[in-house]
């Protein structure tokens, strides 16, 4: 299932801009020491922050060693201070635990993530959470919290670092046929606009969740 979910854009964005050496990995791990070095000797906490997250995204995303990278993450979000930009650092942590299916992982951080919503996180960190929790959710087969996620957030939808639109579409009308109502299938599911606007991009889907509402299950099967 996560094979699906990673998928476009969002799978393109991590993947190395190019073939590292040994070497050429070494010598970038030891500008960022040196960068990290010159940060706590002539600049600030902010900047020593920045500088390590900038060494935890190259582990993450161009040598691609996601536990080195988590600690290092790990680093970083100790140095920081604002709520929101604590859950931007959970949020890539949760990406790699997601991909691994680390459930426990994940749902420590998920629940760290809720506690930072409830410190102040901003509107569009509250709302990506809700992405990262349905997964976290679809992943323990918690199905109806899942849907109950998912739907409510189609409007509001801006998590393309873990899925994209079209695919977090099909999962919400999945999910939302699966656990809801006829008449939160036909509020939130048939009619919703967002829903109609991917119905030419993902092949059956209008026909798929129609004929099921409507009960026509020659159709639906």
């Amino acid at each position: 299932m996560m094979d699906s979910i990673f998928s476009g854009e969002a799978k393109k964005k991590r993947e190395p801009t190019k073939k590292w050496s040994e070497g050429e990995i070494a010598a970038e791990l030891q500008r960022f020491e040196d960068k990290i070095k010159d940060c706590k000797e002539n600049q600030g906490e902010i900047e020593v922050r920045d500088t390590v997250l900038e060494k935890a995204e190259f582990y993450k995303y161009e040598v691609l060693d996601y536990v080195e990278a988590e600690k290092i993450f790990r680093e970083a979000y100790a140095l920081t201070g604002p709520a929101s930009k604590k859950m931007e650092i959970l949020f890539e942590i949760l990406l790699m635990n997601i991909e691994k299916e680390d459930i426990g992982s994940v749902k420590k951080d998920i629940d760290q993530c809720l506690k930072l919503v409830e410190e102040g996180a901003d509107w569009e960190k509250k709302n990506k959470l809700k992405i990262f929790e349905g997964v976290y959710c679809i992943l323990i087969r918690d199905f109806k919290k899942a849907s109950n996620l998912f739907v409510s957030s189609i409007a509001t939808f801006t998590c393309v670092e873990l899925m994209g639109f079209k695919e977090f579409i099909f999962y919400s009308v999945i999910l939302g046929l699966l656990t809801l109502n006829r008449k939160e299938i036909k509020k939130n599911i048939i009619h919703s606009p967002d829903v109609l606007s991917m119905n030419r991009e993902i092949p059956f889907l209008k026909q798929f969740s129609e004929s099921f509402y409507s009960c026509d299950y020659r159709t639906f099967f």
